[in-house]
């Protein structure tokens, strides 16, 4: 499969901006529609960043609760769950509702943007009441009966927004590999190898490095194609500084790519020598997500657009 991704991104540089056919998502890519393209991508990005923080705090709930029994109040430790933005939460949510109901179409990927924000919705503010309710420590009052109520209704939609999520994030990326590839013939073709296509190949890059950083320390799975994009990336970055210092040109967004590769650098040698301690180990993760989304805020700064 990985080997097919690299075939396609390579076909799609050369045929630079003829049409990219779909077919399993029902839809083209064409380049006169490019940037309409990247503006519902952003969108979508947008909402599957902010459902991060939720897809967190299920992460942490699911670390202390059993839950076919369901919390008792009196496990030995009581994690509670992480608060959602909720502003936030509500603006990505609106914004991926908008562009799924705007051209250009994609079926499949704008239906489940539908769903997953449907589910986030639902599913935060049940969220941020269960995090009030286990820092208030009401469960040691109340005999854990709001403990069981906020259970019976966090379940089936944590559930249900992780599925969605998932769903959407696998389909968002085979969007995302297509429109880099276009996106960065296009720069190459209208200003050449300058400080905007670095930025865009580093970027490129460094998402795929991050997407396949370890979710859990103590199961990474196979790490030779962590450790392949950690290598790509690697060279894409000495490549970026490199330019940066013969021309002469800088700005906020340079120490992103680096900054990224020796944090990633740093997890996979935890993860190999078996030194990653999985109570810390979302400090790192999170780390490195945080640095990446700092590098694409700073890419969208008018300075770097053109």
């Amino acid at each position: 499969m990985k080997l097919l991704r690299a075939i396609v991104a390579a076909v799609l540089f050369a045929a630079s901006f003829h049409a990219v056919a779909a077919a399993a998502q029902g839809y083209e890519v064409q380049e006169a529609d490019l940037d309409k393209w990247i503006t519902k991508n952003n969108a979508y990005v947008k909402l599957l960043n902010e459902s991060l923080r939720a897809r967190d705090s299920w992460d942490r709930y699911l670390s202390w609760v059993n839950l076919e029994r369901g919390p008792t109040g009196k496990e030995r430790i009581i994690y509670g769950l992480y608060s959602v933005g909720a502003s936030s939460a509500k603006e990505s949510i609106a914004a991926a509702r908008k562009a799924a109901d705007s051209a250009p179409s994609a079926p499949a990927l704008d239906a489940a943007a539908k769903e997953l924000a449907a589910t986030f919705e639902t599913v935060f503010p049940i969220m941020n009441e269960a995090n009030d309710y286990y820092d208030r420590k009401d469960y040691m009052s109340d005999n854990a009966s709001g403990a069981k109520r906020l259970h019976g209704q966090l379940v089936p939609a944590a559930r249900a927004f992780m599925a969605a999520r998932d769903k959407m994030e696998n389909l968002q990326e085979e969007l995302k590999d297509k429109l880099d590839g276009l996106e960065l013939a296009r720069i190459e073709k209208t200003e050449g190898k300058q400080y905007r296509w670095h930025m865009k190949r580093t970027m490129t890059l460094a998402k795929k490095a991050v997407d396949l950083m370890p979710k859990d320390p103590r199961h990474p799975g196979d790490m030779k194609d962590f450790d392949s994009a950690i290598m790509r990336l690697a060279d894409a970055a000495r490549e970026f500084d490199a330019y940066v210092r013969n021309s002469g040109k800088s700005g906020a967004f340079d120490h992103y790519p680096r900054d990224i590769v020796g944090r990633l650098r740093e997890i996979k040698e935890k993860i190999a020598k078996r030194q990653a301690d999985p109570a810390f180990y979302s400090m790192d993760y999170n780390g490195v997500v945080s640095s990446y989304n700092m590098m694409i805020d700073m890419a969208r700064m008018p300075a770097f657009g053109r």
